[in-house]
């Protein structure tokens, strides 16, 4: 009897092991954090897809924006997009880590200025009164047309003309 209890035990260890949630986590959503080169150095284009400065195929444009202001024009630092990319934005103040989902295909539209100097959704805001450059609020997704990959970016930080920003690739909808 003793040793049909052993057994018995035994197999009852098997299956609850043989049960364990063996649930792959590839599927986690890696966070990456990029520095941009200084704007006065020139523009910085930016490949969502490889990681990487590409000036040939990019996604994101950190350059300076000539913006007249009376009888002076300015060197604004400005965040553009490629042609071949499409934008929504996130402003529910949701945070960047809790997101983990694209928006509906719906959602994105030509950037068309929103995210570049005084757009509507401007990544970097300039302060006249205190003359200081900051970060939006805003959370960004970035569907790029040719691979159909959605992208999450959160801009963090701007200083010294060097931008800090994060982002990741989201799955699509």
């Amino acid at each position: 009897m003793n040793r049909l209890i052993k057994i018995n035990t035994m197999i009852i260890f098997l299956f609850i092991i043989g049960c364990e949630d063996k649930a792959d986590d590839s599927s986690s959503i890696v966070i990456r954090e990029i520095t941009t080169d200084n704007v006065s150095a020139g523009p910085y284009y930016f490949n969502l897809v490889t990681g990487e400065k590409d000036s040939t195929t990019w996604h994101l444009l950190y350059q300076n924006k000539k913006v007249p202001f009376g009888p002076s024009v300015y060197d604004m630092p400005n965040f553009s997009l490629d042609n071949g990319v499409m934008m929504a934005v996130d402003n529910s103040m949701k945070k960047f880590e809790e997101i983990e989902e694209a928006p509906s295909p719906s959602a994105f539209a030509p950037e068309g200025g929103r995210l570049q100097y005084a757009g509507s959704n401007a990544a970097l805001l300039y302060d006249m009164q205190s003359h200081k450059v900051s970060t939006s609020t805003e959370n960004y997704y970035v569907y790029d047309t040719v691979t159909h990959k959605v992208f999450k970016i959160y801009f963090v930080e701007y200083s010294s003309g060097v931008v800090l920003f994060r982002y990741a690739e989201l799955p699509n909808k």
